[in-house]
């Protein structure tokens, strides 16, 4: 791939155009990077080449997107269009990445997507003003602008790691992981030869050899994989469940927040168990979940169903609470969590913790008692992890899984027996869990 001046002499009206439908979809929708630019490359008649070059224009452009946020509430245009913030988001990419890159340029690639007066904040001149602006700021919102990072996540490592360790820190979240499981062993040349053939580099994991870590330096788009096969997994989230596997779970398990099923399909995979009851809410996510699932020759059972209430005659041997999120662990991953997550408050996470706290208090409930129940997150958040096992009214028993020891010597415990996980140590998504047990 083009290194970021070559990237900006490529840049074509439709890549243009097409990196910031990717950009207007984040906003929008708050999905992932991934999905957004897979449903806009449904949208625009791409060659390989013009792909590639949007890709990255996009990812370069979300990496870069504190500067621009700044720029345009300081000039009160934050409430644009969407599809015209997005031209702006790239338009700035462009015009502060190289000097030669002039407003005449921006103005051929633009289509009437950035009005003049926007054009206008981008010169030279108005670009030096920003950044001595942003120098001069508080040492929050300095970080937040200047690495591209949503405050509330500069704020929780300014606290947990302190003004001197967190800039770097900020700095190693641009460096994305990817992670492969390998589900059928026997297919593992197949799967390398089909890594290699798609352009991307690779390494067997050492302490659990079914996984695969993309190398970071690929910036490409990432290709399907079938799930018979192989399916893209964090690191971080094997880790749980290989921890929670540690302890030998067996007899009926349930999973109180399934979809899209990664940690089921895992768990059926690596234990002897009679069943697996999949409980979520989102009856879309449920069905992709099935879809996982067939791959994995269990027996399961899948329920549309809020977790939070689900009731059951019978108790389970064992529970599952991957809650759901603000997913803010996976910004290293997913940049397009950059511009998602920026305006998230205090009470967004208050909110997120209460879903959790009804969740993990359910998940106790419909267990035997010295029973085993896996919460997690794939949050940097103690609002989402550590403040929701402190607020739960049930007794309970942290239990210490067995960890390989590169992981246990270098894993953040947090509260007893939570454990944190984070990208700048791991190369995996921040990620948060504890395995409890009711008293």
């Amino acid at each position: 791939m083009p290194r970021d001046k070559e990237l900006v002499e490529l840049v074509s009206p439709i890549a243009f155009r097409a990196a910031t439908r990717v950009i207007e979809r984040i906003e929008a929708k708050s999905i992932s990077f991934d999905a957004a630019f897979q449903e806009t490359m449904q949208e625009f008649k791409l060659s390989a080449e013009e792909q590639k070059i949007s890709f990255l224009l996009a990812k370069r452009t979300l990496e870069n997107i504190g500067p621009p946020i700044y720029l345009l509430r300081k000039n009160n245009k934050q409430d644009l269009p969407l599809r015209r913030k997005g031209a702006f988001y790239v338009a700035f990419y462009l015009a502060s990445s190289s000097p030669s890159f002039t407003l005449d340029r921006i103005r051929a690639l633009r289509g009437g997507l950035v009005s003049d007066s926007l054009l206008n904040l981008l010169t030279p001149r108005n670009l030096d003003r920003l950044f001595n602006e942003l120098e001069e700021m508080p040492i929050t919102l300095r970080l937040s602008y200047k690495e591209s990072v949503p405050p509330l996540i500069v704020e929780t490592f300014l606290s947990r790691f302190g003004e001197k360790a967190t800039p770097e820190i900020l700095k190693s979240l641009r460096y994305r992981q990817v992670w492969v499981r390998l589900n059928d062993t026997e297919r593992k040349d197949w799967l390398e030869d089909y890594l290699k053939r798609k352009g991307f580099r690779f390494r067997q994991d050492k302490d659990y050899p079914y996984l695969l870590e993309i190398l970071p330096t690929q910036e490409i788009p990432l290709p399907s994989l079938p799930p018979e096969i192989a399916t893209y997994q964090d690191k971080a989230s094997i880790i749980a469940v290989e921890a929670l596997i540690s302890l030998r779970p067996k007899g009926v398990i349930i999973d109180l927040a399934a979809a899209p099923c990664m940690k089921a399909s895992l768990l059926c995979r690596k234990i002897d168990h009679d069943a697996i009851l999949l409980v979520d809410i989102s009856e879309k996510r449920t069905r992709a979940c099935i879809e996982i699932m067939k791959a994995t020759n269990c027996n399961y059972q899948v329920i549309n169903s809020d977790g939070r209430f689900f009731s059951s005659s019978k108790l389970f041997s064992a529970a599952v609470v991957d809650a759901p999120c603000t997913n803010s662990g996976a910004i290293s991953r997913d940049p397009g969590l950059r511009l998602a997550l920026w305006s998230l408050r205090r009470e967004d996470l208050s909110r997120m913790k209460q879903v959790q706290l009804e969740l993990l208090t359910n998940a106790l409930k419909l267990v035997h008692r010295g029973a085993l129940v896996l919460y997690s997150t794939c949050s940097l958040f103690p609002e989402e992890g550590e403040e929701v096992i402190s607020s739960l009214k049930i007794p309970i028993k942290p239990l210490q899984p067995f960890l390989p020891p590169n992981i246990e010597r270098t894993i953040h415990k947090t509260c007893g027996y939570c454990y944190r996980l984070y990208p700048h140590v791991h190369r995996t998504d921040g990620f948060f869990f504890s395995i409890l047990s009711p008293r």
